[in-house]
């Protein structure tokens, strides 16, 4: 890609934030006095889908699985990657940093793991769905510090990401305006970087927080928008940040491109030239691809990699003249960083005193295992947890409630014995937080009875792959599974407290924001009126536990499957 002469019209050493953010604040100056070659390296040091990933797992290499991550090694390795160019790098994450890997670091509302990436010296982030789990107003506070208006600071004095989330394409649509920066412009080595941050436009239908009012643009439409905003202002080495991805056809390792897919493919062939590298995220599917020329990565996540991205700029002609990918496992070889072995574990004594905080007690086993007709007891629980949080007339007026299995579902079982803790029915924090782990709220909704028959249609109308709900006591259905998928329901067998629903009639139906947002294909939940959110998921799971302990297991029978 030729590019003209960039007029560096920047002061350097300045992050720029556009004018939607309102703001240019000072960052560290990456330039160099001794870097005067014709050429100059800038090597970008990548994470995505890291969720609170502050221990260890595996990853794949071509020798087999390995031991990687961990935030200490994975320390250890970005700082062994920095020391080839140490002043010539920037690290940078594509999303999902927080939420719902590490009961430990969740919690403590991920505190610890804005934490761990300031120490990590992060220098920016896209937002990715999960940053928005808890809400704006929670993002903010990631963002800009302060306690937790409930359960207040679990880091001493958490003052925030000391590096800037990004949000190209998730607008108010009050006022067109983005909700956290689009972009921001850092001085490396005398090289203006663009680095441009968003997510995927359906990031709201999958935040099972409250995000309303808030709308998910176009991606391609948004990077070419901001491009063009970035070269009017001199910059033309531009990088892309975006919580969106897509995998190897037939897999394949992290340093593979076998014939690329998904929705990143068709995103970047419509970008505009001028980008020089993009970080994608969301799949959790590690690659090292080009799409028309540009380099496109992704790790498995979790910091099991690091995704490694070195571009080559021609000082004299302001072209990116050559560019180097490779995705590093983050391997057990290197001494891990004992600062942050020791951050973790401080972080695992502040957790444990609230992971291990009773809740409730059970009867017997509670398990997310579905019988043939898709029915479990652990869905049935949760739905009547949600039922009874929603039911009462100042709590939205509830009649049926609805857990989904997979979109904001179910996390796992609670297994009388063992369950981790001394007394073997006791359910604790930590336990009903591993079921219920991605801080839904629950919507209650106006359907009519037709809605809600076309409701239960969508468990297999769009699907590739039956998503049966669980449902809450009294309300009942039978499907032929014989029959093609969106006639599969009669009408005269949806019945509420043994009453046939009236498809004229209206009901107040509970869903978790993921699913009432249209996520996981339930779309005609976002057609419900007169909306109330008053509790979240866990918080009514937990209140069920502790009202009717020891709880007991719920018969099936409230789905019946023909053929």
């Amino acid at each position: 890609m030729r590019k003209p002469i960039a007029a560096l019209a920047l002061l350097a050493g300045t992050v720029l934030l556009p004018s939607q953010a309102g703001a240019v604040s000072l960052a560290t100056d990456h330039t160099s006095s001794a870097a005067q070659s014709r050429t100059v390296d800038v090597q970008l040091l990548g994470l995505n889908d890291f969720h609170s990933g502050l221990s260890s797992s595996f990853g794949m290499t071509p020798n087999g699985p390995v031991p990687a991550g961990g935030i200490d090694y994975l320390a250890a390795q970005f700082d062994r990657l920095q020391r080839t160019n140490p002043t010539g790098t920037l690290r940078v994450a594509a999303g999902d940093n927080i939420s719902s890997t590490s009961v430990n670091a969740t919690v403590q509302h991920d505190e610890p793991t804005i934490d761990a990436l300031n120490k990590l010296r992060l220098d920016v982030s896209s937002v990715g769905n999960h940053e928005f789990d808890e809400g704006l107003t929670e993002l903010r506070r990631m963002q800009n510090g302060g306690c937790h208006p409930i359960d207040g600071c679990s880091v001493p004095g958490f003052r925030g990401a000391a590096f800037p989330f990004l949000a190209a394409n998730i607008v108010d649509p009050r006022t067109g305006a983005p909700v956290m920066p689009p972009y921001i412009v850092k001085n490396v080595n005398g090289v203006q970087v663009g680095i441009i941050g968003l997510t995927h436009k359906n990031s709201l239908k999958e935040a099972p927080g409250p995000t309303a009012p808030l709308e998910g643009l176009d991606e391609a439409a948004t990077v070419n928008k901001y491009t063009a905003e970035l070269k009017a202002k001199g910059v033309h080495t531009i990088v892309v940040l975006i919580h969106q991805g897509g995998g190897q056809t037939g897999g394949g390792l992290p340093n593979q491109c076998n014939t690329l897919n998904g929705a990143i493919k068709d995103i970047v062939a419509n970008f505009d030239p001028e980008v020089d590298a993009v970080f994608s995220a969301h799949t959790h599917n590690a690659y090292n691809c080009e799409i028309n020329g540009i380099p496109v990565i992704q790790t498995s996540g979790y910091g099991r990699e690091i995704a490694r991205i070195t571009l080559t700029v021609d000082r004299k002609t302001d072209q990116v003249v050559a560019h180097q990918a490779e995705n590093v496992t983050v391997t057990h070889d290197i001494t891990p960083d004992g600062r942050f072995t020791q951050l973790k574990r401080a972080s695992d004594l502040r957790s444990q005193p609230l992971v291990d905080r009773p809740v409730g007690m059970i009867a017997g086993d509670l398990t997310a295992t579905r019988n043939a007709a898709g029915e479990s007891t652990m869905a049935y629980v949760l739905a009547d947890a949600r039922l009874d949080a929603t039911s009462a007339p100042d709590k939205g007026g509830a009649q049926i409630a609805i857990q989904p299995p997979y979109g904001g579902g179910i996390g796992g079982d609670l297994i009388v014995s063992p369950t981790g803790n001394d007394l073997p029915n006791v359910v604790t924090h930590g336990e009903a937080l591993r079921v219920q782990p991605f801080s839904n709220m629950l919507v209650t909704m106006t359907l009519t009875g037709e809605q809600v028959h076309r409701l239960l249609e969508q468990q297999w109308c769009g699907q590739t792959t039956a998503r049966v709900l669980g449902v809450s006591r009294g309300f009942t259905f039978t499907y032929d599974n014989a029959r093609p998928a969106c006639d599969k329901i009669d009408p005269a067998s949806i019945k509420l407290n043994g009453v046939p629903i009236d498809p004229a009639a209206n009901y107040r139906v509970t869903a978790n924001s993921f699913i009432a947002t249209g996520g996981d294909g339930f779309s005609v939940l976002t057609e419900g009126t007169d909306r109330v959110e008053k509790a979240r998921d866990l918080e009514a799971f937990e209140s069920y536990l502790q009202k009717n302990t020891p709880v007991k297991v719920p018969a099936l029978g409230r789905i019946t499957r023909l053929n």
